[in-house]
């Protein structure tokens, strides 16, 4: 690459050529391109100077606005995450320390963010699957919805619950639990709290049904392929009931629940946040009934009447239940024929252990780090560990933990030795109809 002229051999340039030394001439004795020459002489020659004018361009997005404009935007991201690039031009409009600078177009803002990881909008994971079957019957499928964080005047938080029947058009529970102080967040959805939700509505429906739907609560649903299912899901199967889950980011899978669950919020909490938790479940009890039973339901299925009268086959339990009963009910021959046909891949420790449904197992010294396969015999109920590699390889058994009637009900087995026992347990009754 040539260096470049100085100062004085432009000045150079011009004298020899006002002698009467051509371009070329020039060019040739001070090993230097033809172009170049010219152009310092022409230069000269209409009244410019030998000074270099040429100025690089900055580069780069966003390189021609001021630094407090890049820094204004970077902050207010960081500020707000949420935050589209129309919200934040807007912001930045206002700020009195950007005032009479130019701003970029919300197309740029956004350019200039992408450039980092962080601030890049994660596509949406493809649907998995089809929308769940429609159901066609009454207590067929039960949805469930959660709304959670409801503040109350006393400073207190409450989670609801609501269980809903999309082709008996029907509230069948609506129940509150604490979860915090107001201006924290809300406690999550336990398992245990579902399971109460579900049984109290199995007693006062005096039924099981053939199905369960949730969202993706972490507590309720195995996210990862290949994950062991939740003791959740292993105790439907005990009862004989199927557990559907709705399609990541589609919520419009529990639609009838969704809109129902609006319903009971406005028609019994809105408004009434002044009451302590205790004396709004009690209200919110009572507005369930009034929607069950008096008020005329806008459902299309209903045709303005009350679900009850609409579906009278909401009171005809397709398989009856009775709360002290579940025990008998619970089968676990359903939860090992469930397990019996899947398949878990692990990779062992330096130990050679295994961890599976949160409980760890020893496979083998001899076997670290490897990929091991796992299986559930129900015949001895024992874990069987195969090589990865070969699945015909058994590698050992180990006695199956937390697999009991008592880990996935959560209720104790009457003791044998006691013998049978009458327990003295009220019949539940629906207001204004009995079983």
């Amino acid at each position: 690459m040539k260096q470049q002229t100085t100062v004085a051999q432009r000045a150079e340039f011009y004298q020899r050529h006002q002698t009467g030394e051509s371009y070329q001439e020039i060019a040739e004795r001070l090993n230097i391109s033809k172009a170049c020459v010219r152009y310092w002489c022409r230069r000269q020659r209409d009244g410019g100077d030998c000074q270099h004018q040429y100025q690089r361009q900055a580069s780069g997005l966003l390189s021609r606005f001021d630094a407090k404009v890049k820094y204004g935007i970077l902050r207010l991201k960081l500020e707000h995450p949420r935050w589209g690039p129309r919200s934040i031009r807007n912001r930045l409009s206002k700020r009195p320390s950007l005032s009479g600078l130019a701003l970029p177009k919300e197309a740029q803002i956004g350019r200039y963010l992408h450039q980092w990881t962080r601030f890049r909008r994660t596509r949406r994971r493809p649907l998995s699957g089809a929308r769940p079957q429609q159901p066609v019957a009454v207590h067929q499928r039960w949805q469930i919805d959660f709304k959670l964080g409801i503040k109350l005047a006393d400073g207190d938080q409450v989670n609801l619950h609501t269980v809903w029947d999309p082709v008996g058009e029907a509230c069948l529970g609506a129940i509150l639990y604490p979860s915090g102080r107001a201006g924290q967040p809300p406690h999550k959805v336990t398992a245990a709290q579902v399971q109460a939700t579900l049984r109290r509505c199995f007693a006062r429906w005096a039924t099981l049904p053939a199905q369960v739907q949730t969202d993706g609560e972490t507590t309720l649903v195995s996210h990862r392929q290949g994950d062991f299912p939740t003791n959740f899901t292993l105790w439907l199967i005990g009862l004989g009931i199927d557990h559907q889950v709705i399609r990541p980011g589609q919520p419009t899978d529990n639609a009838e629940v969704e809109r129902g669950h609006r319903t009971i919020y406005e028609y019994a909490i809105v408004g009434q946040e002044d009451q302590p938790w205790p004396a709004l479940q009690t209200s919110l009890d009572e507005a369930v009934d009034e929607l069950l039973f008096e008020l005329p339901s806008r459902a299309e299925g209903c045709a303005g009447q009350p679900p009850s009268l609409a579906h009278p086959e909401l009171f005809q339990p397709p398989r009856p239940f009775r709360p002290e009963l579940e025990l008998a009910q619970f089968d676990l021959g359903r939860v090992d024929t469930y397990l019996a046909s899947q398949t878990w891949y692990r990779q062992t420790g330096k130990s050679g252990q295994v961890t599976l449904a949160g409980h760890r197992y020893f496979v083998s010294l001899a076997h670290t780090y490897r990929q091991i396969a796992i299986r559930f015999d129900p015949a001895d109920r024992h874990f069987v560990f195969y090589d990865g590699a070969d699945l015909d390889q058994e590698i050992v058994r180990r006695p199956a933990k937390g697999l009991t009637v008592e880990a996935l009900t959560g209720l104790a087995l009457w003791p044998e030795q006691l013998g049978p026992q009458q327990l003295p347990l009220p019949l539940f009754t629906l207001t204004g109809v009995s079983f």
